[in-house]
């Protein structure tokens, strides 16, 4: 039998020890993360909106040429399976996306009206840049194309359906890239990189589905296509003017500079949001729908 003076002695050691053992919990037994090694799943939305930019870029720094020094974002190849992404009209019945929204499918086709779906047809799938183009029976109001050359730290403004719902995304120019896209080739594909600053709604996780949907700059004219993220870093890789052209080119499609959507007043990053809504809703933005099974 211990004695009241060891007792005492024991229960000082023994809170002590125990004191070590439950000191990184959060009171129900669960061991809580270190702040030090606690990474969050998306860069932080703290204080303005400006603070997302790039830093030390002036508004009117034109974006530099493609150059081998370009950074190189590896993807993973998976399967594919049944899915949805984004396209958006650029001609009578003709439509853009990402090459990977629609290719390796059985069938694809577009939202056309309440739970309408028009088929897709005529796919042309461009082997070296993530885009493709294809023909539907609707015809939409289509997109009008910039043709000046695009500024370090400018808007874009990108539209679609992440996770197959409707949002609208609010981004910043950081340069140039290249997306290794892990099939058997050995091209790189040249992208544009975009600081995410602003999700309507504030969507959560990824933006997977508003592959293929336009970004505009602040007259509404088409500067590039979503193809990939980078969700940690709050980046989004568009596919560059580069592709856009030639992709045109390969589908023989005229460039539409004139004949589009024209709109009265300047996108910007209180109201982009609403200008989204109006594209999905005269469907120029339009939601596809891939079946591979």
């Amino acid at each position: 039998m211990l004695r009241p003076d060891r007792l005492g002695l024991v229960g000082f050691f023994l809170i002590f020890i125990l004191s070590f053992v439950f000191q990184d919990t959060d009171g129900s037994g669960r061991h809580k993360p270190s702040p030090e090694n606690w990474e969050p799943r998306r860069p932080a939305i703290s204080g303005t909106l400006e603070q997302r930019r790039p830093k030390n870029i002036g508004p009117k720094q034109t974006l530099p040429e493609i150059s081998s020094r370009d950074p190189t974002l590896n993807l993973m190849p998976s399967a594919k399976g049944n899915s949805t992404g984004t396209a958006f009209s650029i001609g009578k019945g003709i439509w853009m996306t990402a090459r990977h929204v629609i290719e390796g499918c059985r069938k694809f086709g577009i939202k056309s009206g309440q739970k309408k779906i028009s088929p897709g047809d005529k796919p042309i799938i461009n082997p070296f840049h993530d885009l493709a183009i294809f023909s539907s029976r609707i015809a939409a109001p289509n997109f009008l194309f910039d043709n000046e050359n695009l500024n370090l730290g400018q808007d874009g403004f990108h539209f679609g359906y992440p996770q197959g719902k409707p949002a609208s995304v609010h981004s910043s120019l950081l340069g140039r890239a290249n997306i290794n896209p892990g099939r058997r080739t050995r091209h790189k594909e040249p992208v544009l990189a975009w600081a995410e600053v602003r999700r309507v709604p504030n969507l959560s996780g990824s933006l997977g589905g508003i592959s293929g949907g336009p970004v505009v700059n602040e007259d509404g004219e088409i500067i590039g296509v979503s193809v990939v993220e980078a969700r940690r870093r709050g980046r989004i890789f568009t596919a560059a003017p580069l592709g856009l052209d030639e992709m045109l080119q390969r589908g023989a499609v005229p460039k539409p500079l004139d004949s589009g959507i024209k709109f009265k007043n300047s996108i910007n990053g209180n109201q982009f949001f609403k200008y989204g809504e109006a594209l999905r809703t005269q469907l120029s933005v339009s939601k596809v729908y891939c079946w591979v099974q």
